[in-house]
């Protein structure tokens, strides 16, 4: 096993990961085209819950976050998106100096995505659903963490793909009992460590603490947890059961006209990359074919 800063040190000095800003990772070669495979393979295990695939945009409305009261629970993470004033005398000084240096920015009214389930919800509201939908989605997510930042273990700009699912609490948990599994299958085909523990989001809002003290009390957030060193884990993976908050967020219902239970599982495509690296190494002669990740799904 592999240590982790010495994976990124290795790749570092084959030119395979730069980090162009904190937080932001730029990768190359072997590496990249291993992380394309492993996107590949966690792809299939998605669409084996749902054929159903969004291509979601990169940035979310203020108002879908406010519904989904994520800035009362979240605002420690939000990058938010602007674009330079429009005025013509401001623009002329930024093309002088080639660089925006104090020049004026519009009022931000939406983010950048924090997760790509809210974009499934906002798509939803105000309907009725007459059997539970499946639906599937990845996009790039941005969480700013500050120094906590950290090449393939913490971004502040990561890939996210999402399995989301939206109809009766009965199926939301035969959902994430059946999902839960094949991720579990699918991370120790390819030879690692998986383990499952409870978990809480780390709610910022003193109001929002009750949601901590539910989901600790309930078991409503689970993480998969994978070797990054002989003693460290890390989440790459979470499986979150939401009950009807987000239906009544979103005023999404079923037939009865009670509202839809929601529940989502989530991967972080950088994350299983770094625990592959730390297993199997840097040296791409040691890491398992892309056949034999997508044939994992069906054993």
């Amino acid at each position: 096993m592999w240590p982790p800063d010495e994976i990124v040190r290795v790749l570092r000095e084959r030119g395979e990961l730069s980090e162009p800003a904190p937080g932001v990772v730029t990768l190359r070669g072997e590496v990249a085209r291993l992380m394309c495979e492993l996107e590949q393979a966690i792809g299939a295990l998605c669409a084996t819950e749902s054929p159903d695939e969004w291509r979601v945009p990169p940035a979310i409305a203020f108002p879908a976050l406010a519904r989904a009261d994520y800035f009362a629970s979240f605002p420690q993470w939000l990058t938010l998106v602007s674009h330079l004033s429009d005025d013509e005398a401001a623009l002329r000084v930024v093309a002088e100096q080639n660089e925006p240096g104090g020049a004026s920015v519009t009022a931000p009214k939406a983010a950048l995505n924090p997760a790509v389930c809210y974009h499934v919800y906002s798509s939803l509201a105000g309907q009725i659903i007459d059997e539970s939908r499946v639906i599937t989605a990845q996009s790039t997510c941005w969480r700013h963490e500050g120094a906590r930042h950290a090449p393939l273990a913490r971004q502040w700009a990561f890939t996210m793909r999402e399995i989301v699912f939206v109809g009766t609490a009965a199926d939301a948990q035969r959902f994430l009992d059946r999902a839960g599994s094949h991720v579990i299958h699918l991370a120790r085909a390819l030879g690692l460590d998986a383990s499952v523990a409870v978990a809480t989001d780390p709610f910022f809002a003193p109001t929002a603490r009750g949601k901590q003290l539910l989901q600790q009390i309930e078991e409503l957030k689970h993480e998969m947890l994978l070797p990054i060193g002989t003693e460290n884990r890390i989440a790459a993976s979470s499986f979150n059961l939401h009950g009807i908050f987000f239906g009544q967020a979103f005023d999404i219902r079923l037939p009865s006209g009670a509202p839809a239970t929601t529940a989502c599982v989530a991967f972080g495509l950088e994350r299983w990359l770094l625990a592959f690296l730390v297993r199997h190494g840097p040296d791409s002669a040691a890491w398992p074919a892309v056949d034999s990740l997508l044939e994992a799904l069906h054993a």
